[in-house]
């Protein structure tokens, strides 16, 4: 059972994620429906949230309700007049909209400019965490909230509400604990999104992956390189393969394939490569670091755009816009590759291919990892 339910439209998710992130920061436990899993029915699911649920935040906007010729059906007004015969209801108002009854009838707290830097200082942020208090049985909640990070002022508080489940973890004598920012730190990592805690996972270990295959199998100073090298990117696909069928972006079946796209993405960077030459006899610039600056170019943006490409139409149902973020995203990293490509970070090493690499394991995990959040879950 969670302690709060949160109502909204799927286009305001990424908001919503921030509200639960502060709640949960507070103690609290939350469902929305990004907890969802795959097999399981939706309104089965919901509706039984929604019953056990301490109580339901509604988040107000212009297309939360009904239109009024009955064309369809609003699952926030659903929600919200079951919350309201429970007498649960908490709304709040992410963006200004007229209320009708009878929803009018209900305070509602405007939260259009409340952002998680204000959690201690947002006046209506710190009403709705009275009513949630109230619901929940934790009456000091708002108070804990204004207590922020101070050590003097969670004493007090801790003094004031005794038996809240958060006080006997407070220091009695007001110091400062050691071990909060690394606690807050591991909280903050608990509540990213699941695919989000995957494949930022993936791309860390892939990075130090590359960087200790290189240091032992990379190019020489005389650019002479180990066939083990090869396996880098296969591994590399693999294991953000993994991350993606375990955070549930993609089935098992279309998981395997974005190991595929990888190798093909991998194939096209290699052969970048004969198109250097007349290139650089194009423009005229004969140079060894113009030499750098295109293959890093050429490689690093073929390479990223037709894997993130392919992977894309895997995971289905991307728009324009996505493309245009793939393309921009490919793009960006290319021209990095090719900064790299003239040699800016030979002083700290000798291998401008090491750099390249590295830095295009790194860039293109964080790619990929934005275009798996941006997959749109069922809308409400």
């Amino acid at each position: 059972m969670a302690d709060v339910f949160i109502s909204y439209k799927s286009r305001m998710r990424p908001r919503v994620r921030e509200i639960a992130a502060a709640l949960e920061e507070l103690g609290l436990t939350v469902w929305f429906d990004a907890e969802l899993e795959a097999g399981r029915s939706f309104a089965a699911v919901i509706n039984s949230e929604l019953a056990k649920a301490r109580c339901v935040i509604v988040c107000w906007t212009p297309d939360a309700f009904a239109p009024e010729d009955g064309s369809e059906i609003s699952w926030v007004e659903a929600e919200a007049s079951i919350a309201r015969d429970r007498k649960v209801i908490v709304p709040v108002m992410l963006e200004r909209v007229p209320l009708k009854a009878p929803w009018n009838m209900f305070h509602t707290e405007r939260l259009m400019d409340w952002s998680p830097a204000l959690v201690a200082t947002h006046g209506a942020w710190l009403a709705t965490l009275e009513v949630i208090g109230r619901h929940v049985g934790r009456p000091g909640l708002a108070d804990y909230a204004r207590a922020g990070d101070d050590p003097a002022a969670l004493a007090a508080w801790a003094r004031a509400y005794p038996e809240d489940p958060r006080a006997p973890a407070v220091p009695a004598d007001g110091k400062p604990d050691p071990t909060l920012p690394a606690r807050r730190a591991i909280r903050q990592i608990a509540q990213m999104p699941v695919a989000m805690r995957w494949l930022l996972g993936a791309t860390l270990f892939n990075t130090i992956a590359a960087i200790l295959l290189l240091l032992r199998f990379g190019p020489d100073a005389s650019g002479n390189a180990s066939a083990f090298i090869n396996a880098g990117p296969i591994l590399s696909a693999t294991v953000w393969a993994l991350a993606l069928w375990r955070s549930k972006v993609l089935d098992i079946g279309r998981a395997l394939f974005t190991i595929m796209a990888s190798i093909v993405g991998f194939v096209v960077a290699i052969f970048s490569a004969p198109l250097v030459e007349p290139l650089m006899a194009l423009f005229n610039t004969p140079s060894d670091q113009a030499r750098g600056f295109i293959n890093g170019v050429l490689s690093g943006f073929g390479g990223a755009f037709v894997s993130l490409g392919g992977i894309a139409l895997l995971i289905g149902n991307v728009g324009r816009d996505r493309w245009i973020k793939i393309l921009l995203g490919s793009l960006a990293l290319g021209l990095a590759c090719g900064v790299l490509g003239l040699g800016v970070l030979k002083p700290l090493y000798q291998s401008n291919f090491f750099w390249i690499s590295v830095v295009w394991t790194f860039v293109y995990g964080l790619l990929l990892t934005r275009l798996a959040l941006g997959r749109s879950a069922s809308s409400m």
